[in-house]
């Protein structure tokens, strides 16, 4: 990528942005037409940054610029992203708010925020705000046209109050609503469960965790491989959402340690939250780790890790992520300790493990997804 594809220009200044996760010859920029919207509406509002929270900033197009009191997010990959950029542009560092905590007790003037990709993460954090923010605040909320849902401005109607909705831009559209003192704090959508067959219990996710509706076709399958694989002392659920594979390890006495982790505090959260409620007597057994998949993590080696890996970055469809979280596996595994993972079919990650395994395998497939296991020899 070229020096012009890492510099953006704003009302605020010029900075340089990078993508994170970084790889050789990136084709994709660290924005999108909907930053470049919120940086020119934010402007013209003219609001001190001391009072600006930014919300869902995945690279630090919106907080490097704007130096924000703090950016909202749920992603521990965005907020590494904005971390580095912030310190490759010499700003100061800016805390960071997870999904799962309180907002600050003194509320922002304006809220600047990038529509998440799940509708229900969208709708939980205006009701976070609708009780939080005073009359005649802002809210500036964008995203590309092809991402928006048709509820987007009642959305912003019910818990905000008065929305305007601006004349789209290169793909994307701006949304400012300013708080009606008639409105005050709303309920946030709850906890969304289903019955889990393989653990004959309820699961449970909070709004932005993958799949929180219903098993996804992959981990069904997965879940179905459980039984042919070797009972082992410690076992990671890598991105692990609501926990559904870890804890149907453990309940088979697959695993006797179980490290459940994930790039969304939500998910991570999720997953504890069931472990909890599921094996209330036995919840010492289990780990939780938010964060860059196992980039982080400093604890004991596994025997197996469990793996349904993702194919989407935020909005973008990239598998570089979910290779990356592989490559990261071979790492922490023991010596003879295997990763079994679920991919979508068209995805043929046996290139990627045959550079960190000694032996992969096709374990099962179906008409939409694979399931892989990828070993390592024993060492001395």
């Amino acid at each position: 990528m070229t020096a012009d594809a890492t510099h953006l220009q704003s009302p605020f200044g010029s900075v340089q942005l990078q993508r994170y996760p970084a790889r050789r010859q990136e084709r994709l920029q660290a924005w999108c037409s909907a930053d470049e919207l919120l940086l020119d509406a934010l402007c013209s509002l003219a609001v001190p940054s001391e009072q600006v929270l930014v919300a869902n900033d995945e690279h630090g197009a919106l907080t490097v610029p704007v130096n924000p009191r703090a950016l909202w997010t749920d992603s521990a990959l965005a907020a590494t992203a904005v971390s580095r950029n912030l310190a490759a542009n010499h700003r100061d560092p800016v805390p960071v708010i997870w999904s799962t905590s309180a907002l600050p007790h003194e509320p922002p003037a304006c809220v600047v925020l990038r529509i998440p990709k799940q509708l229900p993460y969208f709708e939980y954090q205006l009701a976070q705000l609708s009780g939080q923010l005073p009359a005649g605040a802002t809210v500036l909320a964008a995203g590309m046209d092809k991402h928006l849902s048709p509820r987007t401005a009642s959305l912003l109607e019910h818990y905000i109050g008065p929305t305007q909705r601006h004349r789209g831009r290169r793909k994307a559209r701006l949304f400012q609503a300013v708080k009606d003192p008639g409105i005050g704090s709303l309920p946030a959508p709850d906890m969304c469960c289903y019955f889990c067959d393989t653990l004959q219990a309820q699961l449970c996710a909070m709004p932005n965790v993958f799949s929180r509706e219903k098993l996804d076709g992959g981990s069904r399958l997965l879940l179905q491989q459980l039984a042919v694989l070797p009972p082992v002392e410690r076992l990671v659920d890598l991105a692990c959402g609501n926990g559904v594979l870890g804890l149907a390890a453990f309940k088979m006495q697959l695993a006797g340690q179980v490290l459940c982790c994930d790039e969304s505090a939500m998910a991570v959260a999720s997953a504890q939250h069931n472990a909890r409620q599921l094996f209330p007597n036995e919840f010492e057994h289990f780990e939780f780790l938010h964060g860059d998949g196992l980039l982080d993590y400093r604890g004991a080696a596994a025997q197996l890790v469990l793996c349904n890996p993702p194919f989407h970055s935020q909005h973008t469809v990239d598998e570089y992520v979910g290779r990356r979280l592989l490559a990261q596996c071979s790492e922490h595994l023991a010596a003879g300790g295997s990763l079994c993972l679920v991919a979508n079919r068209h995805l043929d990650y046996r290139a990627t493990l045959r550079r960190g395994f000694d032996r992969v395998d096709k374990l099962a497939g179906d008409s939409k997804f694979t399931v892989w296991l990828a070993q390592r020899n024993a060492r001395e």
